[in-house]
Formats: C-alpha cells, sequence, structure tokens
C-alpha cells in the first residue's frame, strides 16, 4: 500500500465505532472458503456510518466492496484491494440483520428486513409468524442483500415477486428507498443504483403455519436431494441459458466429476463446483473455463456466470 493510499485510508477509517481488520483471509468469509487477504475489512456500526465510509472513500477514491454472507462468490488468490464492507457478521451493526414489522391488513403483511441478515433466519422468522411468500428461498444460501442484488430465485419464483422496496446507500452516502416497480430485475440480477443494498421492504401473505412448515421442509428435501451440501461451494457456477438447464449442458460434454487442483466439478450437480479442502481460486476458475469452453465448442452455446469473481487477478 503506498504511503498516498495509506494516509486516504487513514481519512476514511478515522473515527470508525465498528470493528475494522487488515490483510482479513476472504476464505474465512465466503461459502467457497477460498480467496485471499481484504488489504481492509470494516464492520460498521449502523447505517449512519456506512454512509459516511461510503462517502469517504469516493472522496478518497478507496475500492469498496460490500459482502453479505459471500456466497454466490469467489475471490481470487490475490485478495482484495481497498476496503470490504461486512454487513452479515455479528461484528457489524445489527441494524442490518433486524426484522421490523411495518404493517398489515387481513390478508397482508409487510416487514422490513436488514441485508445482512441470513435468508435461513429470515425465513424461520416469516414460518413462526405464519407469512407465506418466502419459502422458495428454503435451502439457499446467503443474505438478504445478496438475494436481492441477484434477484435469487427457485421453483419458479424471485425475490421480485416479494419486494415492496429497496433501501440503499448511494455513491455519495445518500440513503434512499426505491419503490420495486422502478427496478429493472432480470433472470439472477437486478438493475439497482447504489452502492451498498442495506434492507428491504417485503410484502407476504398470511398463511396457514402447518402448509407453509411442509413447503419449506419439501424445499429443503429437494434441494438436499439434488445439490452437493456437504462440501464449500458458492452455489451455481452457471445461469440457465434459453437452451436448458446449464448442468444438462455441463453432464453432456464430459466434466462431471474433473478436477483442477483441490477443485472438482461436483458429481451429484455438474453446476456446482467443490472446494475439496485445497483448492484455490485459480483451480475454480481454471474449472470454470475448461467448461465454457467445451460446451460452447460441442454445443454451440455461450455459458454465462452466475458466481461473481471479485479481487485483484
Amino acid at each position: 500500500m503506498s504511503s498516498r493510499v495509506q494516509n486516504s485510508m487513514k481519512k476514511v477509517l478515522s473515527g470508525l465505532k465498528g470493528a475494522v481488520l487488515f490483510n482479513e483471509p476472504m476464505s474465512k468469509h465466503t461459502s467457497f472458503m477460498i480467496g485471499g487477504p481484504a488489504e481492509v475489512m470494516v464492520f460498521p456500526a449502523d447505517e449512519a456510518e456506512l454512509a459516511c465510509i461510503i462517502n469517504s472513500a469516493r472522496a478518497e477514491r478507496i475500492p469498496l466492496f460490500v459482502l453479505g454472507e459471500g456466497s454466490n462468490l469467489l475471490v481470487r488468490d490475490k485478495g482484495i484491494k481497498g476496503i470490504v464492507i461486512s454487513l452479515s457478521s455479528p461484528q457489524s451493526g445489527d441494524s442490518f440483520r433486524k426484522i421490523v414489522p411495518v404493517k398489515e391488513d387481513a390478508s397482508q403483511s409487510f416487514i422490513y428486513a436488514g441485508a445482512g441478515i441470513a435468508l435461513s433466519r429470515l425465513l424461520s422468522y416469516t414460518v413462526q409468524k405464519g407469512l407465506t411468500g418466502i419459502e422458495f428461498t428454503a435451502g439457499i444460501p446467503g443474505s438478504l442483500g445478496g438475494a436481492v442484488i441477484m434477484n435469487a430465485g427457485s421453483y419458479g419464483k424471485e425475490m421480485k415477486d416479494i419486494l415492496e422496496s429497496v433501501r440503499i446507500i448511494d455513491r455519495m452516502g445518500k440513503i434512499t428507498d426505491i419503490p420495486a416497480k422502478d427496478i429493472l430485475f432480470k433472470y439472477r440480477c437486478s438493475h439497482i443504483h447504489g452502492i451498498a443494498v442495506v434492507g428491504a421492504l417485503l410484502k407476504l401473505k398470511k398463511g396457514d403455519q402447518n402448509k407453509i412448515k411442509e413447503a419449506v421442509r419439501n424445499n429443503l428435501l429437494m434441494k438436499k436431494g439434488s445439490q452437493p451440501l456437504t462440501k464449500p461451494n458458492a452455489g451455481s457456477i452457471f445461469k440457465n441459458p434459453y437452451e436448458g438447464a446449464a448442468w444438462k449442458l455441463i453432464d453432456s460434454v464430459g466434466m462431471r466429476g474433473v478436477t483442477a487442483g483441490g477443485a472438482i466439478v461436483s458429481e451429484k450437480h455438474t453446476n456446482f463446483i467443490l472446494n475439496n479442502g485445497s483448492a484455490n481460486a485459480r483451480d475454480v476458475i481454471t474449472l470454470i473455463r475448461q467448461i465454457g469452453s467445451r460446451v460452447e465448442k460441442e454445443k454451440g452455446i455461450t455459458l454465462e456466470l452466475e458466481v461473481r469473481i471479485v479481487g485483484a487477478a
């Protein structure tokens, strides 16, 4: 880190109430358990502090990366320059993981949830309260913020179906609530013009708690039956193309069980790459390139990444 960057970093970090870590291995903060160090990792105390960090980093030209639960993410082996902001960690302020009932009527209930809350915890809350609409997230790893940004989905439903509004902080540090109808959502992506999603207002329906529990249980069983959940991974590597399921295309070109270093294409679900315990990002990227090359050469189809790859090459 140059002296200019050091001085700029000191200005950004000065006076923070939240915890700060230096050269923190990203392998500790991703579901892949892979990744080089974050130059600086910050755990903001609240929204106001996060807004201040974003505004100061912009002024000092320090790059920022906002981290949720670390799923659907591959961090390169040289790590991430600048500041990584963690919203899901217990070291960050509670406001990023809170659930607040907002309003309800005879059939609907609106709840606000912080972006850092794990989808599994949010789902448990809605089951407990007898609220339906979010059962499709059962078995999807990650945080609410990541799910909103990725428009995560399963079983024919997506996050856009239950969003009323999204709370963001823009590059100037301004906090804004954007109506979901004003956001362009596509398959496994959304166009949200902000540096950080800090929460969302969800619109759910009141339902029968026993039926909700059964739906969640069935969804979890289907996930466990079809996906490799015993070894570190980042979920689906590629989006499903128009032509069909990505895993079928990958399987058809003979990539099932192929290895590169400590990484392996799952035998159970070929759109998953697993960390066998010693994989690094280079191993995973090698397999990603092999898969993409084979599918394009043999099937004439270009696969698009669903997993996000970040960090210094």
